[in-house]
């Protein structure tokens, strides 16, 4: 089953790397959770499911290449790599905090 979405923040980016504009509606197959907070289901099964918020730890794109991890608005680390960005964002919440943690220290 498909699911329907509509693109509500920016930071999305498309398999060019071009970003997806706010406001794009899109038909994807499941829900995109690496993309949490940038997005919103606007048909499909719904069914079980909970909203998703942008309040928890991730990295994200802020230019030039490079990705900082937020919580919220605030910023806690600058300067990673695409890579290292979706390792971060393929983490447990647990292991996300775990990692600031550990890299505030250093």
């Amino acid at each position: 089953m498909s699911v329907r979405i509509t693109i509500t923040a920016g930071g999305v980016f498309d398999g060019n790397g071009k970003e997806v504009p706010v406001g794009t509606t899109l038909t994807v197959k499941k829900e995109p959770v690496a993309w949490a907070g940038r997005y919103e289901v606007t048909s499909g099964d719904d069914k079980g499911k909970t909203a998703v918020t942008n309040d928890g730890l991730k990295a994200e794109h802020h230019g030039g290449g490079k990705f900082n991890i937020t919580k919220g608005e605030e910023v806690l680390l600058q300067g990673l790599s695409k890579a290292d960005a979706d390792a971060f964002n393929a983490l447990s919440d647990d292991d996300k905090a775990a990692f600031v943690a550990d890299q505030a220290k250093a």
